[in-house]
């Protein structure tokens, strides 16, 4: 009966660390952020490697998780890229930065645009970015991408359930340090 009680106890308090667990933020100092997640953020090295045999050489982190993975109804796939523009700048004088960023942005929205995926300005973090929706393999999936410290960010969360509730979720908990 001890035991039982115990092992409640114990199953108890995972389950309610692992509630609050989705509150709490991740740290990832290196990368220079850190967000609130339902998920594990962990680095993605398939996406690294797949994106330096294209010739990415830029590449600072790339994190991945999946919530209910298990389940493609409720499934939740988290990503975030950062990609280091400063060789991009080197040759800028900071009174062209905003040129050069408004530039990067309309050739993303140019390959958005012949990609078939509709898009949208906005300002994020106090920059400017462009928001969209596709589907990646059929699953709906929201994005952001903004230019920010000589550093390009790529937010991006899919789901079938709740996706601009768990987009903006994401989105407004990315904090860069």
């Amino acid at each position: 009966m001890k035991k039982k009680i115990i092992s409640s106890t114990i199953l108890a308090l995972l389950f309610i660390a692992n509630i609050y667990g989705q509150e709490t933020y991740q740290t990832f100092t290196n990368a220079g952020f850190k967000v609130k997640c339902g998920c594990k953020l962990y680095v993605n090295t398939t996406f690294i490697s797949m994106a330096k045999q294209q010739g990415a050489n830029n590449i600072l982190a790339a994190y991945i998780c999946a919530e209910n993975e298990d389940n493609p109804d409720i499934g939740v796939i988290n990503n975030i890229n950062i990609y280091d523009e400063s060789k991009s700048y080197k040759n800028i004088q900071p009174s062209g930065y905003s040129t050069f960023e408004k530039k990067y942005l309309e050739q993303y929205a140019t390959n958005l645009k012949n990609a078939g995926i509709s898009y949208t300005y906005t300002t994020y973090q106090g920059v400017s970015a462009i928001e969209y929706t596709f589907d990646q393999q059929g699953l709906p999936t929201k994005a952001i991408i903004f230019l920010k410290n000589k550093k390009s960010y790529l937010l991006q969360v899919g789901t079938r359930k709740s996706l601009t509730t768990k987009y903006n979720s994401l989105k407004t908990s990315f904090v860069i340090l």
